[in-house]
């Protein structure tokens, strides 16, 4: 029995130094703008699909043809998007919206298209209301 001590205490010894050698291993994360170091798990959380797609649906009437996530363009990114949940919307007038949200905000970044007026849903009236041409 006594060669087997050594071995098994070789292993003992190897599995408790283990996790104080992790964080030599573990990659370094940049801090935030304001110097501080926060966990990755606290770094970036994009909103739900659905939550956003509601947003986009309080704002413009119409039909939802597709949703996907784009990289940030440039001026996105320097605005602070990190990741751009893209939809493109049908409106009732048969015009193509396409809307970038910021994910992880669900602030608009960009609306293109033609209609836009037509489709948008006033504030305070309803899904159901759309803005009129005065």
């Amino acid at each position: 029995m006594r060669p087997l001590i050594r071995p098994i205490l070789t292993v003992l010894m190897l599995a408790l130094a283990a996790p104080a050698a992790l964080p030599a291993f573990a990659q370094q994360l940049p801090p935030e703008p304001d110097g501080t170091l926060l966990p990755h798990s606290d770094r970036f959380r994009p909103l739900p699909f659905h939550e956003i797609a509601t947003l986009v649906g309080e704002r413009y009437a119409g039909r939802m043809l597709a949703a996907q996530t784009r990289q940030p363009s440039p001026e996105e990114r320097a605005s602070g998007a990190q990741l751009v949940y893209e939809f493109r919307l049908l409106t009732p007038q048969r015009n193509l919206l396409i809307i970038r949200l910021d994910a992880r905000t669900g602030r608009f970044l960009d609306v293109a298209g033609r209609g836009q007026i037509k489709a948008r849903i006033r504030p305070g009236i309803g899904a159901g209301a759309v803005a009129r041409d005065r």
